[in-house]
């Protein structure tokens, strides 16, 4: 494109948006409201939203505008919220409660986007206000137990789990967590607890009583190693529990071969443990990788880019040889790779890890822990793979086909 065509555009574009500015000026406060009641219903909340705030700057006391420019403000809020823009659908969801002081679906929805953003203490205010309004709403009790779930409050989790389920008794998913919450309290009732600022460990009483010290140590290593790679160093303490193996598979119900999990907290199958050998700190560097995925691409991350990136910060500490990839007749196709894990065959388990960590290796030895980082960050914003792996090798003319093609290429496949 050169110059002067460019340039055009720019101006084109500015024009447009300048036209559409002074069409919303330019008509009354009747007018905008109709055109955004017609934006609204034909599904463009944001064409609704300039429309609604126009008429009500126009005529800031008509009850009908004030309570069409609510809806939209939650529904827009909402729009923002499944795209991953938590701040900005927060400011959204606190403009519609300023609007509808009464309306506790602005706050159960303002929390939603902080509890999002790790913003737990601010989600409990404003839960805890929407509770003040109306107490008999079982998302917003639901909500806050969740709130007390994370911030690793179990029997006040347990509490306001009860209280949600007697609102609302046919809620399955809220039975399993409840059963869930009252499993593992049974269990960490007589762990020790050691704390970080960045987090609390749980783990087996009658260990060593420096265990937990080590163990804290070997997890700030990871804090700081993982967030020079990647630039992220997650708010608030991370919930990190050591179990007996039965434990484990009794609160997770993970499969046999899992050495760990995190759904929030890091669990890991290891009590009476005594020393903090390599392989664990493997473990703790693998699990804890986990979270600094979440926190840059929420749940949207491939499950081979996940596990990859976790076999590779694991294995600075435990490097063992990779004879399944190197025995494998043939490799798994990444795209099966892509979901759960939970019920592949385990023959093909130790093969998925290891082919994911040798592709994921690849392109940080390659290309750099700088574009892992934002490929991880727009996954988060809600590209898929292909597309995020597209624009940020883009400048090399490579998509993620060609670079899986070129690391089997590599391996001889």
């Amino acid at each position: 494109m050169n110059g002067s065509r460019a340039a055009g555009l720019i101006l084109l574009l500015v024009f447009l948006l300048l036209s559409a500015s002074f069409c919303c000026a330019a008509l009354n406060a009747s007018q905008n409201n109709q055109l955004g009641a017609e934006a609204y219903r034909a599904g463009d909340t944001a064409r609704a939203l300039d429309y609604l705030r126009q008429a009500r700057q126009d005529q800031p006391y008509d009850e009908q505008i004030r309570k069409n420019l609510a809806v939209v403000l939650l529904a827009r809020g909402h729009e923002l919220l499944r795209q991953g823009r938590y701040r900005q659908a927060g400011d959204l969801f606190q403009q519609g409660q300023e609007l509808a002081p009464d309306d506790t679906r602005f706050l159960l929805a303002r929390a939603h986007a902080l509890v999002a953003e790790k913003a737990y203490a601010e989600a409990e205010v404003v839960l805890n206000e929407a509770l003040g309004i109306d107490d008999q709403q079982a998302g917003v009790w639901q909500l806050l137990g969740r709130v007390d779930y994370l911030t690793n409050r179990l029997e006040e989790a347990i509490d306001a789990w009860n209280r949600a389920l007697e609102l609302d008794p046919g809620n399955t998913s809220l039975q399993a967590m409840l059963a869930k919450a009252r499993r593992e309290a049974k269990v960490e009732s007589g762990m020790e607890q050691s704390y970080t600022s960045s987090f609390v460990l749980s783990y087996d009483a009658a260990g060593d009583p420096d265990l937990g010290a080590e163990l804290l140590d070997v997890l700030h290593q990871a804090y700081v190693e993982l967030g020079g790679n990647l630039d992220v160093y997650p708010a608030g303490q991370v919930p990190v529990l050591i179990y007996t193996r039965a434990d484990f598979s009794r609160i997770t119900a993970s499969p046999d071969w899992a050495a760990g999990l995190y759904d929030g907290k890091i669990r890991i199958p290891l009590g009476g443990v005594k020393q903090v050998s390599a392989p664990l700190q493997a473990v703790l560097f693998h699990e804890y990788t986990h979270v600094v995925v979440r926190e840059l691409a929420g749940n949207h991350c491939p499950t081979w880019l996940n596990e990859g990136l976790a076999e590779l910060a694991g294995r600075g500490r435990f490097n063992p040889p990779l004879r399944a990839l190197e025995q494998a007749p043939a490799l798994l196709d990444f795209n099966s790779l892509t979901g759960s894990w939970k019920n592949l065959p385990a023959a093909e388990v130790r093969l998925a890890y290891e082919q994911s960590y040798s592709f994921v290796r690849y392109l940080v030895d390659d290309y750099g822990w700088f574009q892992i980082g934002d490929i991880l960050r727009d996954l988060g914003a809600g590209a898929s793979a292909d597309d995020a792996f597209a624009r940020v090798f883009g400048s090399y003319g490579l998509s993620l086909a060609e670079l899986q093609q070129q690391w089997k290429q590599d391996l001889g496949r």
